[in-house]
């Protein structure tokens, strides 16, 4: 098969200009994926490089700067993809490769079979660099293994055109045994060219579905799980823990009067209040504690591997840092106490796993009603009574480190 360079100079415009239009509408409508910039920067030099390469077959120099844009482009598309996964943009490592190839070319470019090693040396190094950082993210989706099986057929292809045309240097295979295959090699590359792009793709859409899930399961205000994302999260702690035959802790809690900071001081005051509270309770939980708002003061816990004890100890420690951290807002000092109830669910009992949270929130309500902040677990209390207060719920007394107004307000059930 004879090469058509026309053709494939055409294939490559056309395809790149296609993909651009792509990247260009993520970029412009999703401004927090940066990498579609770059990945759209890339594809546009993609594009220039092939009306230059069309040119260049007059011009040596046109060519040569063509290749050396498609270099450019390779490793603008790693460096792109090294900003998806959260690292800054190395402009450094671009400009590299861009004038070694160029260096490369004009030092060495007295015969094609030489700028046919160089070009396709110098798009292999960064597909390669692109693999490794694909390689080695945290959680790889589908559409990163689609462009790491791309990027393979992309080396596959360039490292055949580099070994053949190293081997035309040496004498090895004549020019007329290399055209016989030249044309696979290009249809490698520009195959996977393609497909590393479709995977790249995939993964900005697996990005931004994971932002929208995110948004709808995360509370805005406090940053934890929202009801709707506990409802899934409990679905599957649910059957992990019915494998592992291993007990859960469901806790519920619940702030005490919560309403009368939102009454008297407002509600932005009870916003400050509950990222306050949801920030000392999430310092005492443990990693991989489920912690979530799934109400207005109502949190919700889940304790998996954990003793009865254990999650007395842990409630303990939250209500304890509840109620002794005071919540300041222009000049007054709040004290906020909170009722918690506590259950423990097997796999195999006679109760679901909801159903042993409406028992913990049965427990918590019982707290509150007799007025005992603290954890409430299986119909036992613990004695945390705070300071007798007056019939409103508040007391004044003097603070120490003076504030303006110098008064402090406490309240509690």
């Amino acid at each position: 098969m004879q090469l058509d360079f026309l053709t494939l100079y055409v294939i490559i415009l056309l395809n790149s200009a296609s993909l651009a239009v792509v990247w260009a509408v993520i970029a412009y409508t999703n401004s927090s994926m940066t990498a579609a910039r770059y990945w759209l920067a890339a594809l546009v030099m993609t594009c220039v490089s092939g009306a230059l390469l069309f040119l260049g077959q007059e011009s040596g120099f046109i060519a040569l700067a063509g290749l050396t844009l498609v270099s450019g482009s390779f490793a603008t598309m790693w460096q792109g993809l090294r900003v998806f996964y959260g690292s800054q943009f190395d402009g450094t490592a671009v400009f590299v490769i861009m004038a070694s190839t160029m260096a490369g070319l004009f030092m060495l470019g007295s015969r094609q079979e030489a700028v046919n090693v160089i070009a396709a040396a110098s798009q292999i190094i960064p597909v390669t660099l692109a693999v490794t950082t694909l390689w080695h993210a945290r959680s790889r989706s589908a559409g990163a293994s689609v462009a790491i099986a791309a990027a393979l057929i992309i080396i596959l292809g360039q490292g055949s055109e580099a070994v053949t045309n190293s081997l035309r240097l040496i004498g090895a295979v004549t020019s007329e045994q290399y055209y016989d295959h030249a044309a696979w090699f290009l249809v490698c590359a520009i195959l996977g060219a393609s497909v590393w792009n479709l995977g790249f793709l995939l993964m900005a859409v697996d990005r931004l579905k994971s932002n929208l899930t995110d948004l709808a399961t995360r509370d805005d205000l406090t940053g934890l799980t929202n009801r709707r994302g506990f409802r899934d999260r409990l679905l599957h702690c649910e059957a992990l823990v019915q494998r592992s035959n291993t007990p859960i802790v469901v806790m519920m809690i619940d702030l005490d009067r919560f309403k009368t900071i939102n009454d008297r001081y407002g509600h932005a005051a009870g916003d400050a209040a509950l990222i306050q509270i949801a920030n000392l309770a999430g310092a005492v939980l443990r990693e991989g504690d489920i912690f979530a708002r799934i109400g207005g003061d109502e949190f919700c816990v889940l304790l998996s591997n954990t003793s009865k004890d254990e999650a007395h100890q842990i409630a303990e420690r939250i209500s304890a840092a509840i109620s002794n951290t005071p919540f300041v807002w222009k000049g007054w000092e709040i004290y906020i106490s909170a009722s918690i109830g506590m259950t423990e669910w097997r796999p195999g009992g006679s109760l679901t796993l909801s159903e042993s949270l409406e028992r913990a929130d049965e427990l918590m309500l019982g707290s509150k009603q007799r007025n005992d902040p603290g954890p409430l677990c299986h119909e036992s209390k613990i004695d945390r009574r705070r300071p007798t207060t007056t019939q409103c719920g508040e007391a004044e007394h003097k603070f120490s480190h003076p504030l303006d107004p110098v008064r402090v307000r406490q309240f509690r059930s």
